[in-house]
């Protein structure tokens, strides 16, 4: 988009509002924002618009498919755009290489350009990848982020999240110890008591309402869980947390409130682990550093999340590699648009 160009933005949530002032930070003109049932007339002083209500000059210029998230897949936002008649649609990752300064941290979202840059490390991953499931599946999600294949906005695994035939089958039946980081609110520990007895849960969450609503499941199903209000990363620190966003809570600099972090070799004190599942928002390199002694004493199962930035494509498999020997890595894709893309770790 080149200055002084005028554009139309499909979708009002944050991104499509992110986007807009990216681009009017750019001196590029947001015309406007498009909505398929438009709720309201205008958003931050700019019109919404119905696709009927698009003109002829409108339809000319370039949209930009404002909306990211793991529920809508991005082929179909586009194919309804292009079947209205819009003649230039512009994909979230081609958005992020002209602002991504605007923009910054969004999750898997990058410049294709940084991808390609690392060709080298993302064949190390498909190297290290032991099912052929596990290398389609990373194949066509690179393709996918490269812009080489939107289809697999779309596409996911049939296989159930965290707990499924490569995780469970390496779990003993009873007496379980698994600790989850980023529990939420409790949920992925009751799937796994549908699965497992467990005798010691660990389930670390650091924002308060979410720890509010994960200790209310604890004690209302009378779980054998503690709840901890806390994050997990490499050493005991004091960080500024965003709260208030349900999952996607986060460490930032501008964080809202403060949170303390500790490293799980240091909480466990070499207690046995069988089961580890991360999905920390972008700290799971961190946290896996922070129980290195316990993955190289304990060797338990793993289930880490592998779309919260676009060099955790690389970079956890490398520390894996170097922290748990011996093992077979997986990959599954667990809802739309490359989100909730799982890393399984599983002792040979």
């Amino acid at each position: 988009m080149n200055v002084g160009e005028s554009v139309w933005i499909f979708g009002t949530g944050l991104f499509g509002r992110a986007v807009a002032s990216a681009c009017v930070q750019q001196g590029v003109r947001v015309a406007g924002f498009v909505q398929t049932l438009p709720a309201q007339s205008e958003v931050e002083g700019l019109p919404v618009r119905g696709w009927s209500q698009l003109t002829e000059a409108d339809l000319a210029m370039p949209l930009l498919i404002g909306i990211y998230n793991r529920v809508m897949p991005l082929n179909g936002l586009a194919q309804l755009a292009r079947k209205v008649g819009c003649q230039r649609v512009v994909m979230p990752w081609h958005i992020y290489a002209q602002f991504a300064s605007q923009l910054g941290w969004r999750y898997w979202l990058a410049d294709p350009a940084f991808l390609l840059q690392n060709l080298d490390a993302l064949s190390r991953t498909h190297a290290r990848l032991a099912d052929d499931v596990s290398r389609q599946c990373f194949e066509q999600l690179v393709a996918f982020r490269l812009g080489l294949n939107d289809a697999y906005a779309g596409f996911t695994h049939t296989d159930a999240q965290y707990f499924n035939e490569l995780s469970l089958p390496h779990l003993k039946p009873e007496g379980l110890s698994y600790l989850d980081g980023g529990a939420y609110n409790g949920d992925s520990f009751i799937d796994l008591l549908g699965h497992r007895q467990v005798g010691q849960a660990w389930l670390f969450e650091p924002d308060k309402a979410n720890f509010a609503k994960l200790c209310q499941t604890v004690r209302w199903h009378h779980l054998p869980g503690l709840c901890l209000p806390l994050a997990l990363a490499d050493c005991y620190r004091l960080l500024r947390f965003n709260t208030g966003l349900g999952e996607a809570g986060n460490v930032h600099p501008d964080g809202d409130e403060g949170i303390a972090t500790v490293a799980i070799d240091e909480f466990l004190a070499g207690a046995q682990l069988d089961l580890l599942k991360l999905d920390v928002e972008g700290s799971e390199v961190a946290a896996l550093r922070g129980a290195a002694q316990t993955l190289r004493d304990s060797r338990p199962v793993l289930a880490i999340s592998g779309y919260h930035r676009p060099e955790d494509l690389w970079v956890i498999p490398d520390v894996l590699a170097e922290l748990c020997t011996d093992y077979r890595l997986h990959m599954r894709q667990h809802t739309h648009n490359s989100f909730d893309l799982v890393i399984y770790a599983v002792p040979a």
